[in-house]
């Protein structure tokens, strides 16, 4: 397994990861992977996208702006 060091992290930064490792109940390290995991997780090709916004406006029959766009796959997220 390969290994990442962290150098100059601002220290509010390392205050929410530690914070948000004990509400997880987390090493910061752990925690640490967990967020970055779910991060590169998210991140959807711009074709998925576009499926996603055409199979809404299907869905509606109606107008959709790009702020729908955004929040409803903010949510399937």
């Amino acid at each position: 397994m390969a290994t990442l060091l962290i150098r100059d992290l601002p220290g509010e930064i390392h205050d929410r990861l530690v914070k948000s490792a004990q509400e997880a109940r987390r090493s910061k390290e752990k925690q640490a992977m967990f967020l970055i995991e779910s991060g590169l997780r998210r991140r959807k090709p711009h074709k998925d996208v576009s499926a996603e916004a055409r199979r809404l406006h299907a869905k509606f029959k109606s107008e959709v702006s790009m702020s729908d766009v955004l929040t409803w796959t903010e949510a399937a997220n």
